[in-house]
């Protein structure tokens, strides 16, 4: 169960505050195309131990929309949050577009931060192909063809092993559901429009975990091990049997990779 939770609209974004107020905080920033909900596993993990925020990126779940988002704009959400609860350094972990806006907030904000997680995706910017497959995408939903979007990105997005997991696929599958048109075409051009972050990660001085499924195909595990090459004292794990969604898929090896890695870190 998780424990009553504070439920907070910050500048139009739909957060939610669990756990200890007094405790250190995780802030975690969610994947394309899902939303708040699919920490549902980490929230009740680390509520035990840590004041943990999830909250709905702008435009997805029920954060009101503008139409116009940058890396940079939801960075500045993230730290919109910290500073009204009042927060003045977090452990932020961000899974695949979660990362990218993980990374533009460690660069842009790097005193709020004492560690960070970076969760199944990467620092390099999207390839030309990468860019002429998203507007793919957009064609694609905009047509109306939604459907086979969907089906397509949850068959790439997580493990075989997983695809064969009915409560895996329809917990992923409803998140994606709560999400419009709209919002999934806007995220594809912000993430097709993002710089690369890869010259930043030779200037991180915080301790980083960087978390990768085995079998992930949408950020395979060599983004991961680049990454970590880069981040000086920076951990990898590599999860076994697990795709894209590494905290969906097998939590129980996501939580236990983050608790371990963050009593280290932080010496509790």
């Amino acid at each position: 169960m998780i424990s009553p939770l504070e439920n907070i609209n910050i500048k139009g974004l739909n957060v939610f505050d669990h756990g200890d107020k007094s405790a250190r905080c995780i802030i975690f920033v969610h994947a394309f195309p899902m939303n708040n909900r699919m920490w549902l596993e980490q929230v009740r993990f680390f509520e035990k131990d840590y004041r943990v925020i999830t909250y709905d990126n702008r435009g997805f779940g029920k954060s009101e929309s503008n139409g116009n988002y940058t890396m940079d704009s939801h960075a500045d959400d993230a730290i919109e949050i910290l500073e009204h609860l009042k927060i003045d350094k977090a452990v932020i972990c961000g899974l695949s577009m979660g990362g990218y806006i993980t990374l533009r907030a460690l660069e842009k904000y790097p005193d709020k931060f004492e560690a960070a997680l970076l969760c199944d995706t990467r620092s390099e910017a999207d390839t030309n192909e990468a860019k002429v497959n998203r507007a793919r995408q957009i064609k694609q939903i905009k047509s109306g063809d939604r459907k086979t979007f969907v089906s397509s990105f949850v068959e790439n997005g997580i493990s075989p092993a997983s695809l064969k997991n009915p409560s895996i696929v329809n917990e992923i599958n409803a998140i994606i559901s709560e999400q419009s048109d709209f919002s999934i075409c806007t995220a594809l051009m912000t993430m097709a429009a993002r710089a690369d972050k890869t010259a930043f990660l030779d200037k991180l001085d915080i301790p980083v975990l960087i978390i990768v499924g085995e079998e992930d195909k949408l950020t395979p595990p060599e983004n991961s091990i680049s990454m970590n090459r880069h981040i000086k004292g920076s951990k990898l794990v590599t999860i076994p049997g697990a795709g894209h969604f590494t905290n969906i898929e097998t939590p129980g090896l996501f939580n236990s990779a983050i608790s371990e890695f963050l009593k280290e870190a932080l010496i509790q």
